[in-house]
């Protein structure tokens, strides 16, 4: 009995000692939780009442305008993250240069997709749809934006809160179009509104937590150079990531068509579920590994690998589920018309794992200057998917897209990093989670039991 107790007391400590930590993934993981499933449920409502045809085009349109917006990504977010740790004194400066580099990017992005759209789309509603996903951007920018303030102060709480309150004021929204019977534009129009409330809210949060005021913030070209100069092999990389991830969707339109566009992202919907949850955990003790890093290389080694154990547990618990659960819940929430979109879900939400793993990866590039393995890795995913889908689609539709994701992702984000030498301590901490999935687990019960009887 007191030996209960005193496991019980050293194991409140041990969450006490890292709460602030721990209550910043709850924060995280709980928020994209509930936007996820909310955002199925809306999902599965509009996609039943649009069909595959239309709910194609909106898919796709807003996955293209995902693919635009990577040029205001700049391989920034995680070194801004480092910036702020790093030089708390300079934060206005740091803020300031990467606010103006970034929206800047994403005004291009987002003018490359209004271009595109007037040249390139093929009918009226299509070029519509596209004008809106086009808005959608810069705004989405400014949200994101301020999420890397609150996620360098270990309070990704108010980014959370803001994209849940707009997410359940949106998809409330959404519900009443389907109700209503609006057209697919209608719904485009919706996810600008998303964006512009959550914008709005992060905003006022900042304000409320002190940030640094806006008229404060100011532009250096000399720590633009000094950020470009260190980021722009990760912006390359960024491409390439964004290319094997939206790609798909964008190569169904032109080869297979929309009605194959809906199916495969009704498959990927679910299959990116739970996608939320290694960004979370990764977010939220990526200062901490820059900490260890700086520290003791033996401790940051340590907790590295427990990152990659859990994540890769993670992944195949979302593998597991999917094959249980993802056909009864395509048939339930989407309906008859998605019935292929089983078979296409079973294949992709093999890439889980292998995507889990690859987000602690890109950290560790940031942490230890391996921009240069990034881009290559990246690289070879991206002309891979592409090359694969060309060889697939016409013959299997959106299966065959799928099957190319999944290889994919399993040898950009695992099997290319046993060549170069630099990252094949990766690689062999990932094959240890992959082989050993037990560790995690066995690990924490190790660490309590050690911490209950210190």
């Amino acid at each position: 009995m007191r030996k209960g107790f005193i496991l019980v007391r050293k194991f409140a400590g041990l969450v006490g000692r890292y709460w602030r930590y721990v209550s910043n993934s709850l924060w995280l993981i709980s928020e994209r939780l509930l936007t996820s499933l909310m955002g199925l449920f809306v999902v599965a409502a509009v996609a039943r009442y649009l069909g595959p045809s239309d709910f194609g085009l909106l898919s796709y349109a807003f996955s293209l305008a995902l693919l635009f917006a990577v040029a205001g990504q700049l391989g920034l977010d995680g070194l801004v993250i480092r910036e702020i740790v790093n030089r708390p004194d300079d934060v206005p400066r740091v803020l300031g240069t990467v606010f103006v580099l970034k929206f800047a990017g994403h005004l291009l992005g987002a003018t490359g997709l209004v271009i595109y759209a007037v040249f390139v789309s093929m009918h009226s509603t299509e070029r519509v749809l596209l004008f809106w996903a086009a808005a959608f951007i810069p705004l989405a920018a400014l949200s994101a934006f301020l999420g890397l303030w609150f996620h360098s102060r270990v309070q990704a709480r108010y980014s959370a809160i803001s994209s849940s309150i707009s997410t359940l004021l949106v998809s409330l929204g959404k519900l009443g179009l389907v109700w209503a019977g609006a057209g697919v534009v209608a719904f485009a129009a919706a996810n600008v509104v998303q964006v512009l409330i959550a914008a709005t809210l992060s905003l006022r949060f900042y304000r409320r937590q002190k940030g640094p005021p806006l008229s404060a913030l100011r532009f250096s070209p000399t720590l633009a150079k000094t950020l470009l100069a260190e980021s722009w092999l990760l912006f390359l990389g960024s491409i390439f990531a964004l290319i094997y991830l939206k790609i798909d969707m964008i190569m169904l339109r032109w080869l297979a068509g929309p009605a194959e566009v809906g199916t495969y992202a009704v498959a990927a919907a679910l299959s990116e579920a739970a996608y939320f949850v290694p960004a979370a955990l990764v977010a939220s003790v990526f200062p901490k590994l820059i900490e260890f890093a700086k520290s003791d290389q033996d401790l940051f080694d340590r907790r590295l690998q427990t990152v990659f154990d859990v994540l890769w547990l993670a992944g195949l618990g979302l593998v597991a589920t999917m094959f249980l659960l993802g056909g009864p819940i395509i048939r339930l929430f989407f309906g008859a018309q998605y019935e292929a979109s089983i078979p296409v879900l079973l294949v992709h939400v093999l890439s889980a794992p292998f995507y889990f793993m690859r987000i602690a990866f890109t950290r560790w590039t940031i942490i230890k200057g391996g921009a240069t393995f990034f881009l290559i890795t990246e690289g070879l995913g991206a002309l891979t998917n592409v090359a694969l889908n060309f060889l697939l689609i016409p013959h299997y539709g959106s299966l065959g897209a799928a099957l190319a994701t999944f290889v994919s992702y399993a040898t950009a984000s695992y099997l290319s990093l046993f060549f170069p030498v630099r990252t094949r301590p990766v690689f062999v901490m990932m094959s240890r989670s992959a082989l050993m999935p037990w560790r995690a687990p066995k690990q924490f019960l190790n660490y309590v039991r050690r911490s209950a009887y210190a």
